[in-house]
């Protein structure tokens, strides 16, 4: 059979598991299959029913319900998810993240890492298994958080990745923040300015707002980031730590329409020696050392 590689060439192995019954090895062709419908329904994703669509034929392709996965990489070390209610952003998030490897993580072996926007945990986890010794993961949705809480209990993750159920922003404060609760990654403060413009979200509550610079201490190696328009807030509230020990940056650059200009001036203002670099392994992203 042959093997799911990554884009550095290294084998991935994918298994999918259901309530019952043997688990299904997802191939190169089935992992494409399901990323072309992905790609078919995107448009539609605001749509009412979208993401059960996609389920249900992903269902369909696999001849199971997968309720977990199970990665194994080409280091051998492996990595279990808890399968969220929205299948198709959830195998998108592990194609980019860790196939594509969208945020260039490299070696982060003996490494601190910081995970703002952590979603259910998928970079942290591959940062884990990557061998940063610890990693800071925040998430500013309860729910969501939650399902990130369960896949760290899956992989006894919790003594090495330190989760927080908070948003983070430029100081402390509040804000509003618009959510769903399925383990979507598009949570987002609202800042205006036409980010996720489309996007239902069912849910608006008051959250609290901290600076990383408050919330970390010691050297941070890595800060990867993906917060839905808030990128500029989250840096200027990490300028401390920026500063002092001129971490990795990368972190995405395509929420808002002048995003490619201004984080760039951001991060130069914060720190002028970074070389910037905007890549497009998956979404387009900066990479900052």
């Amino acid at each position: 059979m042959d093997a799911i590689k990554d884009r550095h060439g290294r084998e991935v192995d994918i298994t999918l598991h259901g309530n019952g019954g043997r688990p299904v090895r997802l191939t190169p062709a089935g992992l494409e299959t399901a990323m072309r419908l992905k790609r078919a329904l995107r448009l539609k994703q605001a749509e009412r029913g979208a993401p059960d669509f996609f389920a249900r034929s992903f269902v369909k392709l696999l001849g199971l319900t997968p309720v977990k996965m199970s990665l194994r990489l080409w280091n051998a070390k492996k990595i279990s998810f808890n399968i969220p209610a929205d299948i198709g952003n959830f195998i998108t998030d592990i194609d980019a993240i860790i196939l594509r490897d969208q945020y260039n993580a490299g070696l982060l072996k003996g490494k601190t890492v910081i995970d703002a926007g952590a979603n259910i945990g998928i970079f942290s986890l591959y940062a884990r298994a990557l061998g940063a010794k610890k990693i800071y993961a925040f998430e500013a949705v309860r729910e969501t958080f939650t399902l990130l809480e369960r896949n760290l209990a899956l992989n006894r993750a919790a003594g090495k990745i330190k989760a927080a159920n908070v948003a983070l922003g430029k100081e402390r404060g509040s804000a509003e923040l618009l959510y769903s609760t399925r383990g979507e990654g598009s949570a987002m403060i609202a800042c205006g300015g036409g980010v996720n413009r489309g996007v239902a979200y069912p849910g608006r509550r008051k959250v609290r707002l901290a600076p990383l610079d408050e919330l970390v201490e010691g050297r941070i190696s890595f800060l990867k980031m993906d917060v839905e328009g808030y990128e500029k807030n989250v840096l200027l509230g990490a300028a401390g730590m920026i500063r002092k020990h001129k971490p990795v940056l990368s972190f995405s650059a395509y929420h808002r329409k002048n995003d490619t200009t201004e984080l760039p001036r951001t991060v130069l203002k914060i720190r002028g020696d970074y070389r910037i670099t905007l890549n497009g392994f998956a979404e387009q992203d900066f990479y900052c050392d």
